[in-house]
C-alpha cells in the first residue's frame, strides 16, 4: 500500500467519522417508549428532550419530556446532565423529522455516550393512544385567547377543587367521573385539558383517557397540575374568606370535616398505635418505593371493597402523595359506615424509601 493510498484512506475515514458515530445511535421502539417513561426522569435515570421548536411542545409533548429545540442545543448544553454516560432520549415530529437524529449527533459530539433517538415521535404517540402533557404556558395562552374554545377539568375532590383551581375550570372529580360525564361538552371535538394535583397525582390521567374512551378526540393532560399553576400564574380561582386575606399565619387547624391537621397528623406518626391505621392509599408500586412504618397499603379505588379490614380500629387516617387520593378514600369509608373514625391528610407528603418524610 502507497504512502498516498494510506493518506486518502486516512481523510476519507476523518470525514465518514461523524457519521459512523451517529449511525450508532439505537433508535427506540414505541413499547421501550412506553416502559421508559413509566418512571419519572430521576427515579429512571434518563433525560428526555423534545427537539422541535418550543411552539410545537408547548402544544402537546410526551410524558416528562423537556423542551430544547435542535437550532438552540448547541448552546444549551449546559441544560444536559453534567454526567456524560447519563441516558438522552431526543425525538421531534415522527420518522420524516430529522431534529431528533440532529440532535442526538450534537450530543455525541460534545461527549455524550448513552444516545438514543425515538423516531415515531408524538404522531406515533398520539396514534398508539396516548394524552399529550402541556406546561402551564400553554394554559396560559388558552386564557388568554378569547377566541380558543377549551375546557379545563379539575379532576381533584370538590374539597381541593373549592380551596384553589385554575380559572373557569369544571370540577369533575375521578370517582364521580362515571356520573358526571354528561358535564363534558356534548361536541366531542373541543379540547379539554384535565389536571389535578400535580406530577404525583394520576387522577388527571385517569379522566383523561376515560373522556378518550367516550370518543373525545382532543384531550390533553396538564400534568404539572395545581402546583405548577400556582407557582406559574397568579391568576387562580378559589372560594375564601375575604375577611381573612392578609391575616397574620395561625397554627394550623382542620377547616374541612374530617380533614387531620399535620401537627395531630405527626404526633399520630411519631406515637404509633396498634388502634390507629394509616393507610397509604396510593398505587402498590408508590407504597413499595417508600411509606410510613407501619401503614397499610389500600390504594383508593379499593376501600369499598377492603372496608372489613378497617373495621378493627379506633381511628383510620387516609394519606397519599397530594391529599386527592387521601380524601376520596375518606369519602369512601365514610359511606360504608366509618365516619367517626376516619381522617385524611389534605396535605402533599414526600416519602423517601427509608420511611422518612416531608409534608408540604
Amino acid at each position: 500500500m502507497t504512502r498516498i493510498f494510506q493518506l486518502t484512506v486516512a481523510a476519507v475515514f476523518l470525514l465518514l467519522a461523524p457519521l459512523l458515530v451517529q449511525a450508532q445511535i439505537t433508535d427506540l421502539t414505541l413499547a421501550e417508549m412506553e416502559q421508559l417513561v413509566t418512571q419519572n426522569p430521576d427515579k429512571g435515570g434518563y433525560s428526555l428532550i423534545d427537539a422541535r421548536p418550543e411552539i410545537k411542545f408547548a402544544a402537546g409533548h410526551i410524558n416528562w419530556a423537556i423542551s430544547i429545540p435542535k437550532p438552540e442545543l448547541k448552546e444549551r448544553l449546559a441544560e444536559l446532565p453534567a454526567d456524560k454516560t447519563s441516558q438522552l432520549v431526543f425525538y421531534c415530529g415522527g420518522v420524516k423529522c430529522k431534529l431528533s437524529t440532529e440532535s442526538a449527533a450534537i450530543a455525541q459530539a460534545a461527549g455524550y455516550t448513552n444516545v438514543y433517538t425515538y423516531s415515531g415521535g408524538m404522531p406515533e404517540w398520539q396514534t398508539a393512544g396516548h394524552v399529550p402533557w402541556v406546561s402551564a404556558q400553554y394554559i396560559k395562552m388558552v386564557l388568554n385567547d378569547p377566541e380558543r374554545v377549551a375546557l379545563i377539568v379539575d379532576a381533584r375532590p370538590a374539597l381541593k377543587y373549592n380551596a384553589g383551581t385554575l380559572p373557569g375550570a369544571l370540577n369533575l372529580p375521578w370517582p364521580q367521573f362515571s356520573s358526571l360525564q354528561g358535564l363534558l361538552p356534548a361536541d366531542k371535538n373541543v379540547q379539554v385539558i384535565f389536571f389535578c394535583g400535580g406530577f404525583s397525582c394520576d387522577l388527571s390521567h385517569k379522566s383523561a383517557q376515560a373522556a378518550k374512551s367516550l370518543g373525545y378526540t382532543n384531550i390533553l393532560t396538564f400534568a404539572g397540575g395545581w402546583p405548577e399553576w400556582k407557582s406559574a400564574s397568579k391568576r387562580a380561582f378559589a372560594l375564601v374568606d375575604p375577611n381573612n386575606m392578609g391575616a397574620a399565619p395561625q397554627a394550623e387547624t382542620a377547616v374541612i370535616e374530617g380533614e387531620i391537621s399535620v401537627e395531630e397528623f405527626n404526633a399520630l406518626v411519631k406515637n404509633a398505635s396498634p388502634r390507629v391505621a394509616l393507610v397509604d392509599v396510593r398505587p402498590a408500586a408508590d407504597y413499595a418505593q417508600g411509606h410510613l412504618p407501619g401503614a397499610i397499603n389500600i390504594p383508593d379505588e379499593m376501600i369499598g371493597k377492603n372496608i372489613d379490614q378497617l373495621k378493627g380500629y379506633d381511628k383510620i387516617v387516609f394519606y397519599c402523595n397530594t391529599g386527592s387520593r387521601a380524601a376520596m378514600a375518606y369519602y369512601e369509608a365514610e359511606a360504608a359506615g366509618l365516619k367517626n373514625i376516619s381522617l385524611f391528610l389534605n396535605k402533599t407528603v414526600n416519602l423517601a424509601a427509608d420511611g422518612s418524610y416531608t409534608i408540604q
